[in-house]
């Protein structure tokens, strides 16, 4: 029968229609208040626990599935069922299961990625968008990773609903392709398809933005893996236009991934070619906070090279100014770090260091950090971070972005104490470079 608790099928055979029970139980009792349970249509959203994605065209009469180890290979087994409707109870049921992570584990080692491989391409496109969330949530595990890369065939079903099929459908497949990019371990095998980045870039110009948002975040780990495929397929020149979007995230995640280009000698020679400090300066005043840290650290790299800081001299004054003041955002650590890392850059030009020497070392030894106790963690301060204390790690801190590693295998995300530590660094070298003077002097 349908539990409306659990949102799924909760015992293999159900003898008869258990509306039936609860109205004559009702009547019997005098009852006369509404009871949804036992009213039409069977699937109602009965309380809060209950999950938003409900059961397609739940019949309880008709349910039979589940669980348990032998109620999960019954599930698994039905998602091949030529009823189309048990078809689609089934699936639901395993998308449902999967968020649990023992009943996750157990459904990946009976092969269950292998019957999804069949399903990606259905007829009905409830299956699609069902098949696509269940690998999201599968990517998210080891060993799913490792299972989904054994066969390559599901990165050329997943690129043919990204170029071919519904929006709706685009969204979550383009979702299950960054999950899978967002790990190391399976990029290399993600860029054994000969075409997936030009075909991605390809869909950046042309579809909607939300999708187009989760895009630029899966070019950009595939270019923090291999930055030439994306280069050759002339990604430089398409962020560049992204730039003039009027959606902050479509900014920032061009910006982001304009990054990853940049850190390439070629990406540095188009950066000087394109004279890509001097466009990056009026989004360092931008509205948006994420617009704002990610045109700071696309210019960590764009003024590396010598071209660039001889550029930048031309207008030290304002753009100096501009850096100081980011410095001192000190609820933006990333933020603050970044401005500064930048600024360390132009020190190596003799006429930026003596600008800074005479007009803003005080105010650079007046930067303020964050302590521990202030900051939680993140790039901005959230009222859940204000409201838990140090209960934060629990919370579910929506748009925020978590500091991480620059670089190495495992860019997970940092400890308080030890960024924090980073960022006086930063400062010091920062007024060590202020400060520098050659041996010519």
């Amino acid at each position: 029968m349908f539990c409306p608790y659990k949102n799924s099928y909760l015992q293999l055979v159900c003898a008869m229609n258990p509306k039936l029970l609860n109205k004559a139980v009702d009547q019997a009792m005098g009852k006369k208040e509404f009871d949804p349970h036992t009213e039409r249509p069977p699937a109602q959203r009965l309380v809060s626990m209950q999950p938003s994605l409900y059961a397609p065209l739940v019949d309880v009469t008709r349910a039979r599935l589940g669980f348990g180890r032998n109620g999960l290979r019954i599930v698994n087994r039905e998602l091949h069922s030529p009823d189309h409707l048990v078809q689609l109870q089934a699936l639901h049921s395993v998308l449902d299961q999967v968020q649990i992570s023992e009943n996750a584990m157990y459904l990946i080692n009976i092969h269950l990625v292998y019957r999804l491989i069949d399903l990606m391409r259905n007829e009905d496109p409830v299956i699609r968008e069902k098949v696509c969330l269940i690998l999201t949530t599968l990517a998210t595990y080891r060993q799913g990773r490792e299972r989904i890369m054994t066969r390559p065939r599901i990165i050329k079903n997943l690129m043919w609903l990204i170029l071919r099929d519904r929006k709706e459908i685009r969204f979550v497949a383009a979702n299950a392709l960054k999950s899978l990019t967002e790990h190391r371990c399976s990029l290399a095998k993600i860029l054994e398809n000969k075409t997936i980045v030009e075909d991605l870039l390809r869909m950046v110009v042309n579809d909607h933005k939300g999708i187009v948002a989760i895009h630029l975040n899966t070019i950009t780990n595939l270019a923090d893996w291999d930055a030439e495929r994306p280069l050759k397929a002339n990604a430089f020149q398409i962020m560049m236009q992204l730039f003039e979007d009027d959606d902050p995230k479509i900014i920032s995640g061009a910006m982001d991934c304009m990054t990853q280009l940049c850190k390439h000698e070629v990406g540095k020679t188009l950066a000087d070619t394109h004279d890509l400090t001097f466009v990056l300066r009026p989004y360092l005043i931008h509205n948006s906070a994420e617009v704002r840290i990610s045109a700071v650290a696309l210019m960590c790299y764009t003024t590396i090279t010598t071209r660039s800081k001889w550029r930048a001299k031309e207008v030290c004054e304002e753009l100096t100014r501009v850096l100081v003041n980011l410095c001192y955002r000190s609820n933006k650590p990333l933020l603050q770090i970044s401005a500064m890392q930048v600024l360390i850059n132009l020190c190596d030009c003799p006429d930026v260091r003596s600008h800074m020497k005479w007009h803003w070392e005080k105010r650079v030894k007046q930067i303020r950090i964050r302590t521990h106790e202030e900051w939680d963690g993140t790039t901005e301060t959230s009222s859940y971070g204000l409201e838990t204390g140090h209960n934060y790690r629990t919370m579910c801190i929506e748009k925020v972005e978590t500091i991480k590693n620059d670089f190495g295998d495992n860019a997970e995300v940092v400890n308080v104490h030890s960024y924090l530590r980073r960022i006086h660094e930063v400062k010091e070298r920062l007024l060590y470079a202020i400060n520098w003077q050659s041996y010519r002097d």
